[in-house]
């Protein structure tokens, strides 16, 4: 409720000029009307904008830093689910025993691996009947011959949150959220002087959140790091080109591959 009310207050507050305007009308508070007189006090509030800024950074601070940590935790424990999971790892062995089966005498017969992306094309390769796909038959090898196999959904079991997880916009956001830790140390630094001593805004930023957000902050660039480093493991594991796939676009086609043996 906070948050809410602070993003309206920031939204809505009248600019500078208007608020300098509404300062003259101090001496005729009483007259004034609630809006008006509202107006009037927040005219007398110094640097008012940068502190409501400031005030709305830490309420939705927690939550933000919260939201972060748990996308780059779960990105990186379905990679870990990925690269630990033997059931996954027969399946995909599976998978290029019937492909090199099926285009033996071709010039893709006996091919060493093929690209994670195509997994969930195989129910859209059909038989000659059109009454079943790829995707089906593999269902059943693995139901008949390798039925251990089919526990692969069980061990992946974050992919699906990491389909939608942008690197990008992490990184888009720690950076958003460095700056605003160093535009509020700017703000406190040119806020603080002896007169200002019994200014709670200061007291409450300085003392109470400004240390604990940066730390907070840095372990979040830890977390990204550790993050990107287990990706960049995973794509080395199955020579996926970090170039030409997203954290978005290969855990979308597990998740989705995944989401067929589910149903």
């Amino acid at each position: 409720m906070r948050t809410v009310k602070s993003e309206s207050l920031v939204k809505h507050l009248p600019d500078q000029k208007q608020l300098n305007e509404l300062a003259k009308y101090k001496n005729e508070y009483a007259s004034l009307c609630e809006p008006e007189q509202f107006g009037v006090v927040m005219s007398g509030v110094k640097r008012l904008r940068p502190r409501l800024n400031s005030i709305l950074f830490r309420l939705q601070f927690e939550e933000q830093a919260s939201h972060l940590r748990l996308e780059m935790l779960g990105v990186k424990a379905a990679c870990e689910e990925v690269m630990r999971s033997k059931a996954f790892s027969r399946l995909l062995e599976i998978v290029l025993l019937i492909g090199n089966y099926m285009n033996a005498g071709s010039r893709n017969a006996q091919s060493y691996g093929f690209d994670l992306s195509s997994l969930c094309k195989l129910r859209d390769t059909k038989s000659v009947d059109q009454k079943s796909t790829l995707l089906h038959f593999l269902a059943e090898v693995c139901e008949e011959k390798y039925p251990d196999v089919l526990k692969f959904t069980d061990d992946l079991q974050h992919v699906d949150r990491a389909s939608r997880v942008s690197a990008e916009n992490l990184e888009k956001s720690l950076k958003h959220m460095d700056h605003q830790l160093l535009q509020l140390q700017k703000d406190l630094d040119t806020s603080s002087s002896p007169e200002d001593q019994q200014d709670m805004f200061l007291k409450k930023m300085a003392i109470s959140f400004t240390t604990t957000a940066r730390e907070q902050y840095q372990k979040l660039v830890v977390t990204q790091a550790n993050m990107t480093s287990v990706y960049l493991s995973l794509l080395e594991y199955f020579t996926v080109d970090p170039k030409k796939t997203s954290i978005e676009e290969l855990f979308t086609d597990l998740s989705n591959f995944r989401a067929m043996f589910l149903v």
